[in-house]
């Protein structure tokens, strides 16, 4: 028996018991049709008193026992496009197959190894990313924290080891056009692994913290920390972008009055700059859209405009590195330094011996 049965049942056998007092008492007096009137109305208001009141009770006790809906972080969020995601995932897969294929047979150079590597690094995120976000974005998987938190940190920090290889491209191109020693080529390579190991440590460090230990949906700014942290990482990894768009028009300004490089390369060679400055500016749009997102969380928040303006430079900039075309520029450029070198020790044997058969 629940309250609002109780309820009723107690008023009922109240109002009972008033009329038949008053019913008793009034037959003893010339007034008793009257008395017995007002009894009968005032117990007919104690009734409908009761019945409100145990409607109340049952309303109370109905809300108080309904569960609380379950929030759904990637919606509220809006992430809402799971087609979307399997279709990024699957491109990221074939652009992995082809960095693959491209590392293990195509690049001779440690240069050109390298910018594979950082390529495939970048592709095993996406895949990542892409993967577990079509998950949380079937049926109500979105439900679930903590796939939300490792899909958000795993899209913040995916796109930083092309932000590297537009570094190491640049940095290759200045060291051909100008003809640096191979000491003077480690110390910078050191010093850009140096300067994107602080930038990439801080951005994730980052992403980590606000995505785990801050409240859904807080504002960056309102922590101290968070904001030093990610304007560290994002600031540098800008800088480094302006650098290689300007390094590279400067490397394709340089690579003929230095005369460093062979002139059957120099065309391929200033190709290779345009195609890192075009990659430039696709980082700076991506780049600039993040720092607006940061400093204004609750704009551009649709999903299209981050697959517009975030996603998409990302996988253009990849297109250029599925075929080994413009990376083998270097390698050529080595191998033809390399064969040179050859030539020039042979030749100088060769000029030994006749010195020395002259002599004798």
């Amino acid at each position: 028996m629940d309250s609002s049965d109780t309820a009723s049942e107690m008023v009922a056998a109240l109002t009972t018991t008033t009329i038949e007092s008053i019913a008793a008492d009034a037959t003893t007096g010339p007034t008793a049709t009257s008395l017995f009137t007002a009894a009968t109305a005032t117990a007919t208001s104690l009734a409908h008193t009761a019945t409100a009141l145990a409607t109340a009770i049952a309303n109370s006790s109905a809300t108080s026992i309904r569960p609380a809906p379950i929030l759904n972080y990637a919606r509220t969020v809006q992430w809402s496009s799971l087609e979307a995601s399997y279709i990024f995932m699957a491109i990221t897969v074939l652009m992995t197959f082809a960095t693959i294929r491209n590392l293990i047979y195509s690049a001779k150079s440690k240069h050109t190894k390298m910018i594979y590597m950082y390529l495939l690094f970048w592709c095993i995120f996406r895949v990542a990313a892409f993967a577990v976000r079509a998950y949380i974005l079937t049926d109500d998987r979105g439900q679930d924290f903590t796939l939300y938190k490792w899909a958000s940190i795993i899209s913040s920090v995916g796109f930083m080891p092309l932000a590297e290889v537009l570094a190491f491209c640049t940095l290759e191109g200045t060291a051909l056009a100008y003809g640096f020693t191979n000491k003077t080529r480690s110390r910078f390579d050191l010093f850009v692994k140096a300067l994107f190991a602080t930038f990439g440590t801080t951005v994730t460090a980052f992403a980590i913290d606000f995505t785990c230990n801050k409240p859904f949906g807080s504002n960056p700014k309102d922590y101290p920390i968070d904001i030093v942290l990610r304007e560290i990482g994002f600031n540098g990894l800008l800088l480094i972008t302006i650098y290689t768009l300007f390094g590279s028009i400067r490397n394709m300004v340089a690579v003929v009055p230095h005369a460093k490089i062979p002139a059957i390369f120099v065309s391929r060679f200033r190709i290779m700059m345009i195609v890192v400055c075009f990659q430039s500016i696709l980082m700076l749009i991506k780049l600039v859209y993040t720092t607006y997102r940061n400093w204004n969380p609750f704009q551009l928040r649709d999903e299209g405009i981050w697959y517009i303006l975030s996603i998409a430079p990302e996988y253009v900039f990849v297109l250029f590195y599925l075929n080994h075309g413009f990376l083998k520029v270097y390698d050529d450029i080595e191998r033809f330094t390399l064969d040179s070198d050859e030539d020039h020790v042979k030749s100088k044997d060769t000029e030994d011996v006749q010195d020395a058969a002259r002599v004798a």
